[in-house]
């Protein structure tokens, strides 16, 4: 079901009903995890997967994907992209996003929304990069949730 839901989203998106600027796609694929404020045995630093971007205006953007998260389970996600400030030449913002598959149902306490300060190359250049920075904290069972800073390489079309 979750998958047929990011084939029609992506289905949806490349048939031209919104129109968008040149380089409007985007795939990525992440390629670096590190969690915070130290790491654990037991959290996953190779977040294996790939997503896709589809930029709506300028700073706005949807995104859909799946990977392998932090506690080794797989995490089916869309979301939303705003990136209004720019910050030493990166398009700088938030991404915020629903947790299909309820990967993170243990450790995040306001299931299933995720989110995350987002850092990228913007769309300029056919070839750039994510940085995205999830908060860390406590949950409601008492248990730490680590933070993590991740990035992802991105191909535009």
């Amino acid at each position: 079901m979750r998958v047929s839901l990011l084939l029609v989203l992506f289905i949806f998106l490349t048939c031209g009903i919104v129109q968008a600027a040149e380089n409007s796609m985007a795939v990525t694929i992440p390629v670096f995890t590190k969690h915070f404020p130290s790491s654990s045995p037991d959290l996953n630093e190779h977040n294996h997967g790939f997503g896709l971007e589809y930029i709506l205006r300028k700073d706005v953007a949807v995104t859909a994907g799946l990977f392998n998260n932090s506690l080794r389970k797989h995490t089916f996600y869309v979301g939303g992209i705003y990136t209004p400030f720019r910050v030493v030449g990166l398009h700088t913002g938030v991404v915020i996003g629903l947790d299909l598959s309820g990967g993170y149902n243990s450790v995040n306490p306001v299931k299933p929304i995720i989110g995350a300060l987002h850092f990228t190359t913007g769309n300029e250049s056919p070839v750039g990069f994510n940085i995205d920075v999830l908060p860390g904290g406590g949950n409601k069972n008492g248990n730490v949730v680590y933070g993590a800073a991740a990035i992802s390489m991105k191909y535009s079309f």
